[in-house]
């Protein structure tokens, strides 16, 4: 297989990269830092340098992999912010970077997939109200309102949830993305993949090391028994929906890592909404210029 993937440079997406080389698969690999990608992956990836925070750079990397017939696109990378920032095409960068990029990503590599490829999103329980997550869980999902919050006429007066709506928000359009993209497009296996709560990521790197630590202690003990997991965990669960035969005939399925198995589960009802997944397509691609 052909594998194209963001996200394999730390936390369980690298465990995911090392098991595609190591059952023989081809992998490409988008990543800012190339030397922990080159080191994650001992040589077995060719690695291009992707930076999920310009737009520019996604469409390089586009370009870059053009020609490519791909087997399976996993779009793994994420982000957490600390503190409010904006992307380098001047949208809130969690946004920016958690859904647009992956969005344009995915737009520019559709005529690269082989009929029957798989199309991996990596979201979050957090989307749900219902998980009842510590994170604030979204309250809509109008991409002009989460690409500028200052327009967003119910954004939470504190910047913690401020930041955690942010996040919860970008997990909410992967899911609204993938089921979208399964309804226009027909003969692709289409997946949202919530790896559930796993300490021990880089996903929030810009917060403060006693913060993380912290974080990684207090958190899971709120979150009900089956609903965490650990990196080697989500990592072999990630690399089971890209090679298992069972999940090659999704379409649009939001499989979640429970007591360490993966479940097929139906994401909240704003995930379900199919008007607010086609006007979030389309407004995407206004914000992306496509």
């Amino acid at each position: 297989m052909k594998i194209v993937m963001t996200g394999a440079t730390a936390g369980f997406g690298a465990i995911t990269a090392q098991k595609l080389i190591a059952a023989g698969h081809s992998l490409t690999i988008g990543a800012r830092d190339i030397a922990a990608a080159q080191t994650q992956c001992r040589g077995g990836a060719d690695i291009l340098p992707l930076d999920l925070d310009s737009l520019a750079s996604v469409r390089a990397f586009a370009g870059a992999i053009n020609g490519l017939t791909i087997d399976a696109l996993v779009l793994n990378a994420g982000l957490q912010l600390a503190a409010p920032q904006t992307s380098a095409d001047g949208f809130e960068r969690t946004f920016a970077v958690n859904h647009l990029a992956h969005y344009l990503l995915l737009r520019l590599a559709t005529p690269m997939l082989k009929p029957g490829a798989r199309v991996i999103l990596t979201a979050s329980g957090t989307h749900d109200p219902a998980e009842k997550t510590p994170v604030t869980p979204p309250d809509h999902a109008r991409a002009d309102w989460l690409a500028y919050p200052n327009r967003d006429e119910r954004l939470p007066q504190n910047m913690r949830s401020q930041l955690f709506r942010a996040y919860s928000s970008s997990k909410l359009c992967n899911i609204l993305t993938s089921r979208e993209f399964a309804r226009r497009h027909e003969g692709f296996a289409v997946m949202a993949f919530d790896p559930a709560y796993v300490p021990g990521t880089r996903l929030a790197r810009g917060n403060p090391a006693a913060l993380a630590w912290l974080a990684g202690k207090i958190i899971p003990m709120m979150i009900p028994k089956g609903r965490t997991s650990t990196v080697p965990v989500s990592g072999g669960r990630l690399a089971d929906l890209v090679l298992a035969k069972q999940y090659g005939l999704s379409r649009g399925e939001y499989w979640c890592v429970r007591s360490g198995h993966l479940e097929r589960h139906e994401p909240s009802a704003l995930a379900r909404n199919a008007e607010a997944a086609r006007a979030l397509w389309e407004d995407s691609a206004r914000l992306v210029g496509l």
